[in-house]
């Protein structure tokens, strides 16, 4: 375990939702990562999740944690990124683009009402929460929202209109449209560290996106090597960075930058196409 740096600052991570891999396997193929006859150790990877916990614990955020018992049917809602996208007491649910994951929402409805908030869902429209849209920007007041594999370009109106929190709230949605197929999600390529500064694999989006992108944050481009590891698949907490392990090039950029890296190995989960960030959500 690295030394913990100081997290006692505006804007740092305080609460953060995990999902307990109760039923976690690899059941089906819906991303380019998996493949049903490379399945997962389940006691392996419930270590590895439990040492995701206990981390994000040392390194100063409280881990509010969702039991699946009753989720058999679902071993990708461990992926609780997935769950929706929020804004103070504020949940727009995600919709899910594949059947596999469709159930899901009414497991995390019934969580975050017992944890009072206001959620929302559109089963029209495709969007798979915060594991396809990130705030970043001055004030984290830019929504960067994924458009492509897994969520559509309505969402991203629908969400504006849904998400404000009163009359004078004001955030902007940017749409960012994913090109590799290995990329599904946005935050399997993009990773605000920040208000001002985020890590990125830039290539994974189109160039129009590539740029709009640029007017709201500065990027620390990470090589894809280091992509293909999920480094941008990290949970931020302050100035601490919780990665799976290898990708030495972008975390010794990460340090430069005043980063304190916390390697894990997120191995088994990465076999369903998932690394550290994708097995959170950010409550507050």
């Amino acid at each position: 375990m690295n030394k913990i740096v100081n997290s006692s600052m505006m804007g740092v991570a305080k609460r953060i939702m995990m999902c307990r891999p109760t039923h976690f396997k690899v059941d089906y193929s819906i991303n380019p990562w998996m493949d049903e006859k490379v399945q997962a150790d389940f006691e392996k990877a419930t270590k590895q999740w439990n040492t995701l916990k206990e981390t994000i614990e040392k390194c100063g955020a409280e881990v509010v944690v969702m039991e699946s018992e009753d989720a058999r049917d679902y071993p990708d809602i461990v992926f609780c990124a997935n769950a929706g996208i929020l804004r103070g007491k504020k949940i727009y649910l995600s919709h899910f683009a594949f059947p596999e994951r469709y159930g899901e929402h009414v497991f995390y409805k019934r969580f975050f009402d017992k944890l009072g908030y206001e959620t929302s869902f559109n089963h029209k429209i495709i969007h798979e929460g915060a594991g396809d849209a990130l705030w970043c920007g001055e004030g984290m007041n830019i929504l960067v929202s994924g458009v492509g594999p897994r969520s559509d370009v309505q969402a991203c109106e629908d969400i504006q209109l849904k998400m404000k929190l009163n009359e004078k709230d004001q955030f902007y949605v940017v749409a960012a449209r994913l090109v590799d197929p290995r990329f599904y999600h946005v935050d399997t390529c993009f990773c605000p560290l920040d208000e001002n500064l985020a890590m990125a694999y830039m290539p994974a989006f189109d160039s129009v996106s590539q740029n709009n992108i640029r007017n709201y944050t500065e990027l620390l481009s990470v090589p894809e090597k280091d992509a293909r590891r999920f480094v941008c698949n990290s949970v931020v907490i302050g100035k601490n960075v919780i990665v799976h392990h290898g990708s030495d090039t972008t975390f010794k950029l990460l340090e430069k930058h005043g980063y304190q890296v916390h390697p894990i190995d997120m191995s088994e989960f990465m076999k369903a196409g998932g690394s550290a960030k994708c097995c959170t959500l950010r409550l507050e």
